[in-house]
């Protein structure tokens, strides 16, 4: 630990996020995924960081804002940093991609954030600023997906506590609820029936399907999560959708799976298609239309609905 005598070159994590610019919350996902930036801990327990590293932390967040990756500048050293940047000039400008990629990680840190405080108003209005700005597909593939997976990571390394990862989850679910139903107002036609296997528990798979799928023109049928088999069948004969979308997670095991998906493809005798999505869809399996992305997905349903009769 540094002498107490030098300890008037280190500062607080709220000093170096206002010589910075960098939020206190990254600081800290940073130093605890890169180990940077390093800190000292005080007797106390307070940590303290080094104020030579702020310019080295301003050239992170410059690389960051001309579009690197935080795993790839975060851990450099100045010399490094400034190495990149006095080579940007000649990185050909169409690589936005990596600028897009940076600009949503720092989008979903701050949602994360939010999560950590517990604030459903802020974080539910920024997910309607970024749908009014994306629109709803890319919202979904660019900041939706990345989302869910931080807070799964999130809670695996025991960064977010159980109640934060339930709380963001009500909050993702209730805002794609919302807008799915939106989407799905006055329509007529063809429909497409929604829902997950028996003991499925995972609901944001089919939600974030439910946005996709309302920007056909189909009209949804949402039966949810964890719908006894007997109940799909029935709905299904009963209603005759064109389309039966199911959302299967890897909770689920892999040949109870198939064999749910049989039963329901015999008894429907192959009248309605089926698709399926998610980490738990049955590889080469007959019946079954597997889509691997939301992206795909949206393609899918669009040479879909142009083969379906005019009359429907």
């Amino acid at each position: 630990m540094t002498e107490p005598n030098k300890m008037e070159n280190f500062i607080s994590i709220g000093e170096l996020a206002r010589l910075t610019g960098i939020t206190t919350h990254t600081l800290r996902v940073w130093e605890k995924r890169y180990g940077s930036p390093s800190s000292q801990r005080l007797p106390s327990g307070h940590r303290r960081y080094p104020k030579e590293d702020v310019p080295r932390l301003r050239a992170v967040a410059k690389a960051l804002g001309s579009g690197y990756r935080a795993s790839k500048v975060v851990p450099g050293t100045l010399e490094e940093l400034h190495g990149l940047m006095g080579l940007q000039h000649l990185i050909n400008k169409t690589a936005n991609p990596d600028q897009k990629n940076s600009s949503n990680e720092l989008v979903i840190e701050r949602w994360i954030k939010l999560i950590h405080d517990f604030d459903d108003d802020a974080l539910l209005q920024s997910f309607h600023e970024k749908w009014s700005q994306f629109g709803p597909l890319k919202l979904i593939v660019d900041l939706m997906v990345p989302l869910i997976e931080r807070i799964g990571k999130g809670w695996e390394c025991d960064e977010l506590t159980i109640s934060q990862e339930h709380f963001a989850t009500e909050c993702i679910s209730s805002f794609l609820t919302s807008k799915w139903r939106q989407l799905n107002i006055r329509k007529e036609g063809w429909t497409i029936l929604m829902a997950t296997l028996p003991g499925e528990t995972q609901s944001l798979g089919l939600l974030m399907a439910a946005v996709v799928a309302s920007l056909s023109g189909g009209k949804i049928i949402y039966l949810g999560i964890d719908t006894p088999l007997e109940d799909i069948i029935s709905t299904a004969i009963n209603q005759k959708p064109e389309l039966l979308c199911f959302s299967i997670s890897c909770i689920l095991n892999p040949l109870d799976t198939e064999e749910k998906i049989l039963r329901i493809s015999n008894e429907l005798q192959n009248e309605v298609t089926i698709i399926c999505g998610g980490k738990g869809t049955p590889e080469n399996f007959p019946s079954i239309n597997k889509i691997e992305d939301f992206n795909l997905f949206n393609k899918w349903l669009e040479k879909f609905e142009e083969q379906l009769p005019t009359a429907v």
